[in-house]
């Protein structure tokens, strides 16, 4: 395929997109459906959204932790030993 024929198509199928907006409300529970449905659905794709970011920040921060323990000179699985 010619660049200008994948050009041409690109621009056809990006001028086509405004004409089909009924196409992408696929679920019809979710922009249709009662009150309730759709809140239920906006609290469970927050959280679903919001799970893996905070996994990430938790990991994260843990790790920054054990990088600080360890410039440090810390070590904590071993500390009690040497204390005692």
């Amino acid at each position: 395929m010619s660049a200008f024929r994948l050009l041409a198509v690109v621009i056809v199928a990006i001028a086509a997109l405004p004409a089909t907006p009924d196409v992408a409300h696929a679920c019809a529970m979710c922009f249709s459906g009662p009150e309730e449905s759709r809140k239920a659905f906006f609290v469970t794709a927050a959280f679903l959204t919001l799970l893996p970011l905070g996994m990430v920040a938790g990991a994260t921060a843990w790790l920054r932790g054990k990088a600080r323990e360890a410039e440090a000179g810390e070590d904590p699985d071993h500390a009690d030993s040497a204390a005692g």
